[in-house]
This record gives structure tokens, sequence and C-alpha cells, in this order.
């Protein structure tokens, strides 16, 4: 994989890119980098490209300041058509996998869904207080110290609030086949809301992945690529 860089309307976008006949969009968790799904992507067919973005305010992307969750979507938009991409899967962990959901509802042009331990449906760190919120940066701080905090802190407070939120009619109006796996010692979201999503997404498929943590893809990879592999499949 090679890393490039494309500008879009929210600034510059970097990725790792793997060619392929058609796609697969990872993208990754709060203060995470597109890096975080390199476990997995190596075990991906080599008929489908990879493309692992930074979001916006994250790695080797732009960091503008009021980034919201439809901003990171408008950003992937403008990827793939800059990339000439026309069929792709889309996925994400966490963070990602709620700017995924932002997508698929605005664009609605993916083959199909990938969601890890999916963000967007349940209270987010903002919403449980300012107390939380200190926590969470702390939290955060340590395991990702090259971040710019202030950045990070913006979008915890910029996606707070129910206008943010992917509510259950949302959820009902993704008709593609989707994947829906999460980590079954996940601390953070608990597995309550994947079972909500299967329940109210029409296409979907529920896993659950044995002594999986929030990012199952690292904690489990082997068990997340050959989950993926049989979605892929048909399976």
């Amino acid at each position: 994989m090679y890393r490039h860089t494309l500008q879009t309307s929210h600034g510059k976008v970097s990725f790792l890119f793997r060619e392929g006949e058609k796609y697969i969009i990872l993208l990754h968790g709060l203060g995470g980098l597109g890096n975080n799904f390199m476990k997995i992507s190596s075990c991906i067919p080599e008929s489908y490209g990879v493309i692992l973005p930074d979001l916006l305010g994250h790695g080797q992307s732009a960091k503008p300041h009021d980034i919201k969750v439809s901003d990171q979507a408008e950003m992937i938009h403008e990827l793939i058509d800059g990339l000439d991409v026309s069929e792709f899967f889309m996925g994400g962990n966490s963070y990602g996998g709620w700017v995924a959901l932002f997508y698929e509802i605005k664009y609605g042009d993916s083959q199909g869904l990938i969601l890890i331990d999916n963000a967007g449906i349940n209270p987010t760190v903002g919403d449980q207080g300012q107390e939380s919120v200190e926590k969470f940066m702390l939290r955060l701080e340590r395991v990702s110290p090259k971040n710019d905090m202030e950045i990070m802190r913006e979008i915890v407070e910029n996606n707070t609030g129910s206008q943010c939120k992917v509510n259950e009619e949302m959820l009902k109006t993704i008709k593609k086949r989707t994947l829906i796996l999460w980590g079954e010692k996940d601390q953070m979201i608990p597995v309550e809301y994947g079972i909500q999503m299967n329940h109210n997404m029409q296409g979907s498929k529920l896993e659950i992945i044995k002594d999986g943590t929030h990012t199952p893809h690292v904690s489990s990879s082997e068990n997340v690529c050959r989950s993926i592999i049989n979605f892929l499949d048909g399976e």
C-alpha cells in the first residue's frame, strides 16, 4: 500500500491506497489513523482495492476547526469522486462507522456496509457532561499523544446532541447488505447497540467477535478477517 493525498473542499486528505477492481473503504475511530486497519487490509482478497483515509483532524489530513460528522462524510464523497471509484463497500469503526452511516444515508451509492462497534446511535461522550469529556480527553491523550487535543475536543463537542445522531428511522432507510461486527468485551459501546442496529437495518447481519474489544480489528483481527471475507463472498 502507498500513501497518497487528494485536495477536497475541506482540505487535504491523506490516505493509504491499494489498487483493485472494486474497493473497500475503511474509516478509523476518533483519535485513530487509517493505519489502524493494516492488520485486516492484508487479508482482504487481492481483487479488492483498499482505501484507508486519515479522517479530517487526524494524522496527515487537514485539521480544520468545527468538524462535524457530516463534513467527514462529504470529504469521503469527494475522495471517492476524485479517485473515480464506482464500486465499493464502505466500512468503519466507532466514529468512523458513524461517518459511514452518514455517508450511506446521504449518498447511498455503496455496495454494502461493514460496521465495527459503531458510534452514532449511542449517547456520546459530550452528551454525558463535562466530567466525562475531560476523562475521555485524558485517555485519548495517553493512547494517541500525537493528535491535536484542541481539534479532538472540538470534534467531541461538535458531534453532541440529537441532531448529530443516527436514529432508528434513519437506520430503517438503509437497505444495503450490511455486516455489523461487535467486540464481545467492548466497554465503550456495549453490544446492545449492535443488536439495536441489526434490528432496525433490513439487510444487516450481526456477528459478535469473541473476546473482541472496542477495536476488534486490532484485538481479534483473524476473526474479523474471516467475517469480512465471508461477507464479501456473499455468505
